[in-house]
């Protein structure tokens, strides 16, 4: 086990460990070091606002998550990427086989089991799950190319691929009962089969969804929201978009923005990259910061996002509602409505 007045001394202390490690017996430990170092909710954020429009590209996936109101995507913006935050990052720092890991998947499929009983056959397509996998596996690597760098090292390759193989047989998706009990299968054998399966599934031909629409807006419009002034939204918005794949967008029909504005994000992103790599490693990781916090802390954190979310739903609904399709689209016009209580509607909803 690492400890703080030993082997995170080094200038970069991260870098030797991984040097010592074999991917194929430690590859929890890689994954870790390289994955929860030097995250901030900033950072969160703005990979939250990369990853999950992906997800949504199918009108399963979009109409679970959308429904007819927004559910916290619209409602609870900010709180929803807090709760997808604290998971990824249990799962992160302590692995598929950590009893921490375990309770937080089974959470999940219980979510997802309650909500399969709301839309019947909606997570029990297994291709949606794999490709979450697999694209989780890839992810920083075609983010890195994307801006202009390097690629992750090949330990990390198979350290990642690891991983994500032994997280994907803790999730289920529905059967035919609703229950969420049925093992996933077909994951890539590779990492490089990891990128032709996410590609594969990128390029294959979708309709898109207004809800899955207005899921990826919601998205983008929640980061620029959270972390930019007024009159710099604009650019928070143009950031995801700018380093989303070209399939998501076109996918969601969102206008992709200005070839120069892309080449300026991509380039303060890629430079923010390359002089991080310089700079000491970060000696303590997100995880041990978040479960650092006292209650005090704690309690003012979700007091912000609260605050946050409320003043981001009318901000939202005020923007959108009379977009180009509000006239005709129900999801748009229910906007207007507030929102469906689900407690009341479904019943309780599993709490994470």
């Amino acid at each position: 086990m690492l400890t703080m007045s030993t082997e995170r001394k080094s200038y970069h202390w991260i870098r030797d460990e991984v040097a010592k490690l074999d991917p194929y017996k430690d590859y929890e430990m890689i994954y870790r070091l390289t994955n929860t170092y030097g995250l901030s909710d900033f950072i969160n954020n703005l990979v939250y606002a990369l990853t999950f429009p992906n997800f949504v590209v199918t009108p399963q996936g979009a109409q679970a998550v959308w429904r007819s109101d927004g559910g916290k995507v619209r409602g609870k913006a900010s709180n929803r990427v807090e709760q997808t935050e604290n998971n990824n990052t249990i799962w992160w720092y302590y692995g598929p086989t950590h009893p921490k890991t375990l309770k937080s998947v089974k959470k999940l499929n219980s979510l997802h089991e309650y909500w399969e009983k709301q839309y019947p056959g909606n997570f029990s397509h297994n291709d949606d799950f794999i490709y979450t996998a697999a694209f989780s596996v890839v992810l920083m690597h075609r983010l890195r190319l994307r801006l202009g760098l390097s690629g992750i090292g090949e330990k990390e390759k198979i350290a990642s691929h690891l991983f994500w193989q032994e997280m994907c047989k803790l999730f289920k998706a529905a059967g035919p009962d609703s229950k969420v009990n049925i093992d996933l299968y077909g994951f890539p054998e590779d990492f490089d089969k990891c990128i032709e399966y996410c590609e594969d599934f990128e390029n294959s031909p979708k309709e898109g969804t207004e809800q899955g629409h207005l899921i990826a807006i919601s998205i983008y419009e929640q980061f620029a929201f959270r972390y930019f002034p007024p009159m710099l939204r604009w650019f928070g918005y143009a950031m995801p978009v700018a380093l989303s794949l070209p399939t998501t967008l076109a996918t969601h029909k969102i206008k992709p923005v200005s070839p120069v504005l892309k080449a300026f994000i991509v380039w303060l992103v890629g430079t923010f990259f390359w002089i991080s790599s310089f700079l000491p490693d970060p000696k303590v990781a997100f995880t041990e910061e978040m479960e650092g916090l006292s209650r005090e802390e704690r309690t003012e954190r979700d007091k912000h996002l609260a605050s946050v979310d409320k003043g981001y739903a009318p901000y939202f609904t005020t923007k959108h509602a009379n977009d180009w399709a509000g006239a005709t689209c129900p999801y748009h016009q229910a906007m207007m409505k507030g929102f469906d209580g689900p407690s009341a509607k479904y019943g309780a909803v599993p709490s994470w």
